[in-house]
């Protein structure tokens, strides 16, 4: 019945520069684009469900297990300042990718860095639109702007595409390395254990009776 919902989510991930996203950024996308093609979307908690059981996906929960789950449930959060940060792009809660994406080195620097750009993106925005006269809310926000600015900069030199790219490399010779010293290990020689041929008794022929006297 929803299997049209779920390939859009499969055709939302592909295109997704971030790879992995939040399972309620990924509803809310499928969502409207059920409302522009006319195929019906369950709610948030069904097609979350959906997406953990469908093997093309790979679920990553805010909680690994049920014990987590029960000592520290995750919050439904439907607060202005919950929507007000969605609008922005930031989605709290489960996270989903495609299981056949690799996450290779490189992927996950250009996704880091992509994070920490759209988080300064959107701090400039709330800077252009403080309240005028809030002297506490404008150096709460520079106290902001100034960390994610230095985070911005760390970042970009931690994971640069060419450090990224060396460190693929060093990943893939390490791989290949351990592969051929496998190769090289041989199985230790078996010992011949094919039994013992057993020396049977010779039977001697019955000796011919001799020819009586006449």
């Amino acid at each position: 019945m929803y299997e049209r919902c779920l390939d859009e989510a499969e055709r939302i991930l592909a295109s997704d520069k971030d790879v992995i996203i939040a399972a309620k950024k990924l509803w809310s996308e499928v969502t409207q684009a059920g409302g522009r093609q006319g195929f019906e979307v369950p709610g948030f908690p069904d097609f979350s469900a959906m997406l953990e059981g469908d093997p093309r996906f790979e679920f990553l929960p805010f909680h690994q297990s049920v014990t987590e789950d029960l000592e520290d449930p995750a919050p439904i959060d439907d607060s202005p300042d919950e929507r007000k940060m969605e609008e922005l792009g930031f989605f709290s809660g489960d996270r989903v990718k495609l299981r056949s994406v690799k996450l290779s080195p490189q992927l996950l620097g250009t996704i880091i860095r992509s994070k920490v750009d759209r988080t300064m993106n959107a701090l400039t925005k709330a800077w252009d639109t403080r309240p005028e006269g809030d002297r506490e809310t404008e150096d709460r926000l520079l106290e902001i702007l100034a960390k994610t600015q230095k985070l911005q900069r760390e970042v970009k030199r931690t994971f640069s595409n060419e450090r990224m790219a060396r460190l693929e490399q060093t990943l893939a010779k390490s791989s290949k390395s351990r592969g051929r010293s496998v190769k090289r290990r041989k199985p230790a020689a078996q010992r011949n254990s094919s039994p013992k041929r057993s020396v049977g008794k010779k039977i001697r022929s019955p000796k011919k009776a001799k020819a009586g006297r006449k």
